[in-house]
């Protein structure tokens, strides 16, 4: 009986434990779409992250005539402090695009698997963020199997007290004083850590 009270004890503080875990709050706007993926991505796993991606999506993500085509945000929000410049950047993200593109489409209309082309370029720490990065983005587009060009800003943070990192990327093919930018930069704003 006393073995069987321990446990249960034991359980229910494991259980209180992990429900306490700090997380995160990703702002969702009206009528814009959601998504979240367990780390390791199913098309990109060579990402070698522990943790989540949370992704918002325009309400005309797919629309090829809508100004809100292709634009959406999200966050990776991971385990530990990985070393995160321009080049680890660029890295992940050729192989999430390239991943992203063959498991929708099993082959490349150029017959070259390497057709995402990326360049990360640091700049000027944005409020809030530790290291901030603008990226061009050149790949092919899974929806039409057409040329595609993305603009990007990525903004990185530290939580040094729970352990975690959070990657807080917009992604555009619109310029950057478009105003999709607008409300993509108020999910980035309002993006929380902990309760």
């Amino acid at each position: 009986m006393k073995q069987a009270l321990l446990l249960f004890c034991f359980l229910l503080f494991a259980g209180k434990a992990q429900c306490q875990q700090p997380g995160y709050t990703l702002p969702h706007p009206e009528n814009w779409g959601k998504e979240k993926i367990s780390f390791p991505i199913g098309f990109a796993p060579s990402i070698p992250f522990k943790g989540m991606e949370e992704i918002r999506f325009t309400p005309r993500w797919g629309d090829i005539k809508s100004e809100d085509y292709w634009s959406y945000t999200f966050v990776w929000f991971i385990e530990g402090a990985p070393v995160i410049n321009a080049d680890s950047l660029k890295r992940y993200l050729t192989q999430y695009y390239t991943g992203l593109y063959f498991t929708n489409q099993k082959e490349s209309p150029t017959g070259n698997r390497a057709f995402t082309q990326i360049q990360v370029t640091k700049i000027i720490a944005a409020n809030g963020d530790m290291d901030t990065y603008e990226t061009k983005i050149n790949t092919i587009n899974f929806l039409n199997k057409q040329p595609l060009v993305l603009n990007g800003s990525i903004h990185l943070r530290r939580y040094a007290a729970i352990n975690q990192t959070a990657l807080l990327i917009e992604i555009s093919p619109q310029d950057y004083k478009h105003p999709v930018w607008v409300g993509m930069d108020g999910i980035v704003g309002g993006f929380k850590v902990g309760d």
